[in-house]
């Protein structure tokens, strides 16, 4: 059973940066600030693709950088609606996992439920910082759900299954791949600004998709090319994805839809009678 048990684990190649990374002056907060209370009045939306791909051209990379980790940190928690495919020991899903997610900031409380319409529906995690930092709850889907136990957050078996990890799921993760990204660029003497600024869109939604190539994937990068697509409505990204030097894609996650939410800890409790531990 442990063996199908589809689960996340971090990527350690993928570390995120720091929470103030010394580029992010009481200057660039300022100017992010701005730019947040521009997004959310819907004044990035209103504009027409030509203007909004030129003010994304001149805005500096660390004041976008700083606005999706201040519009992600503005909220205590989120309930999230994602697809997620990832290229997992060489294998793409073809069908993408389809999980609803509560997640909470402070402390770090995470549930998460594989969907019907997707492979392994009816799979339940649960994961809460302050009982095991180091240890997750869950239960496979179906009629294979016989057992509920605690397995390793960093295991093997977790490894072998996705590519990030289970505080990875929130708008604050991508925030930070691009915060870490900024930083890797400046420390080669690049400019951190995407290479690649259009509109697209992405699951019938206008957005703006920012790609960066850097000279090398991982360790030194993400990936070998990233993409964000970029909420137009709301102040976080809509899909990220990335590809391997080959031009294979390794990863492609949409979030359908994130409404800030207000939980307690009974949204993180396996007693909970909505679950099924």
């Amino acid at each position: 059973l442990l063996a199908t048990l589809l689960v996340t684990a971090p990527c350690r190649a993928q570390t995120p940066a720091p929470a103030s990374p010394p580029w992010q002056t009481e200057a660039v907060r300022q100017q992010a600030r701005e730019l947040l209370q521009r997004w959310q009045a819907g004044t990035l939306h209103a504009l027409d693709d030509e203007a909004l791909v030129q003010s994304f051209r001149a805005l500096p990379p660390e004041v976008l950088a700083t606005a999706l980790a201040l519009g992600a940190s503005q909220h205590e928690g989120f309930e999230i609606w994602m697809k997620r495919q990832e290229r997992i020991g060489g294998r793409w899903n073809d069908r993408p996992f389809l999980n609803h997610i509560k997640i909470r900031r402070q402390p770090l409380q995470v549930y998460v439920a594989w969907l019907s319409g997707g492979p392994k529906a009816g799979q339940e995690i649960l994961y809460d910082a302050r009982r095991r930092p180091d240890e997750m709850y869950g239960h496979l889907g179906g009629s294979l759900n016989v057992l509920s136990m605690w397995m390793s957050l960093d295991g093997s078996l977790a490894r072998q299954n996705s590519r990030h990890g289970v505080q990875d799921l929130s708008p604050r993760f991508i925030a930070d791949v691009v915060s870490a990204e900024l930083q890797r660029y400046r420390a080669e003497g690049r400019s951190p600004q995407a290479d690649v600024i259009e509109v697209a869109t992405v699951a019938g939604q206008r957005c703006l998709a920012l790609s960066w190539t850097p000279p090398s994937g991982p360790p030194a990068h993400y990936a070998a090319r990233t993409r964000i697509c970029l909420n137009l409505r709301q102040p976080w990204v809509l899909q990220v994805g990335s590809w391997d030097a080959a031009g294979e894609i390794q990863e492609r996650i949409l979030f359908d839809k994130i409404v800030p939410a207000t939980f307690t800890d009974t949204d993180f409790d396996p007693a909970n009678p909505a679950y099924r531990f």
